[in-house]
């Protein structure tokens, strides 16, 4: 019965909230992640640090689940570096493609740290700043995810501490399966009269002085072929109107989770900087609130044969400095 409850329901989000400068979210299976944000206090300027390095903690679930924390750097950096938080050094590492990461003894007194403290800064040899992180709101997004992961009161919270033991803390869920086709065969021809009709069904024609774009299209298999129809653009988000081509004629793809740009309740989706991988069989859609790329939402999707189903989204609300989404949903794809 679970296994079915799990192939059957459409996906229901984790939530996703802002607290100071940090914002976090859990996915579907309580996996956590909090990151941090520009100050909203007007101290993001230039010079400041601030937007030197950002700070991001995950957190797996279920009674063992364990910290991991990394240190995103995005300016130039030589050798050793530590990791201070009010003065104090909590770690220290070489940082590795720009990142440093810490798990086990060392995230865990990071995070026990942060909890307590104001800011986090990162130096170089000779105690030189490369970056600092403002943990306001931090401990209260560490409070939020042991309320999501069911350990307030239990020894394994970061805040929300308590005498029950780990064990207490509910057990990790299984993440939905999906099952998806792999392409095959040979997509349909678009011809003049399917554009036509596409063009004619979106009203995607409204958003060209000439022409509409050319559409493509992409073999599903069964029979079917997915096409993008071209329907208007901004200065970085570029919209497309997916079709199903069968038995000669185009209907609006379905989606159990509406992708992008979709207006609520509306039958025509609308896919944002849509990509379509035959080699994974994944359709994406990735919108940016803005062009930096710091908000937006990104969903990837697998066909069922019947249908695109939610396997991955990711958030963040928050246009302020962060380039790494929260996940609030997955699933586990399996081929057909």
């Amino acid at each position: 019965m679970l296994l079915l409850a799990l192939l059957a329901a459409d996906p229901v989000t984790g939530p996703i909230k802002t607290f100071g400068d940090w914002a976090v979210a859990c996915d579907n299976v309580h996996q956590c992640e909090m990151t941090s944000l520009l100050p909203g206090d007007g101290m993001s300027v230039e010079g400041s640090g601030y937007d030197e390095i950002s700070l991001s903690i995950a957190r797996g679930p279920g009674p063992a689940g364990a910290f991991t924390v990394e240190v995103s750097i995005n300016t130039q950096t030589k050798g050793a570096a530590a990791l201070r938080i009010d003065g104090q050094t909590v770690a220290n590492g070489v940082p590795a493609n720009d990142t440093l990461r810490f798990v086990g003894a060392d995230a865990d007194r990071i995070v026990g740290a942060i909890g307590k403290g104001k800011e986090v800064a990162l130096t170089g040899p000779g105690r030189n700043r490369i970056g600092r992180v403002s943990l306001a709101g931090s401990s209260a997004a560490l409070r939020f995810i042991d309320a999501e992961q069911g350990r307030v009161g239990t020894v394994s919270a970061a805040i929300a501490k308590g005498s029950k033991p780990a064990t207490a803390v509910p057990m990790v869920l299984p993440a939905p399966v999906v099952r998806f086709f792999k392409p095959s065969g040979t997509a349909v021809r678009v011809t003049p009269a399917l554009k036509t009709a596409m063009v004619t069904a979106s009203d995607c024609g409204e958003e060209y002085e000439r022409e509409v774009p050319k559409v493509e299209a992409y073999a599903l298999g069964g029979g079917k072929t997915l096409a993008l129809l071209p329907c208007g653009a901004g200065a970085y988000n570029y919209m497309s109107v997916p079709f199903v081509l069968a038995a000669g004629r185009p209907v609006f793809a379905t989606f159990d989770s509406q992708p992008g740009m979709s207006e609520a309740g509306a039958k025509m989706p609308m896919l944002v900087n849509a990509s379509w991988d035959p080699k994974t069989a994944r359709l994406s859609s990735y919108s940016k609130g803005r062009g930096l790329g710091d908000c937006g939402s990104a969903e990837v999707y697998v066909w069922d044969g019947a249908r695109f189903r939610l396997v991955e989204q990711r958030v963040m609300g928050e246009c302020r400095g962060s380039v790494n989404w929260l996940t609030v949903w997955k699933a586990q794809a399996v081929a057909r």
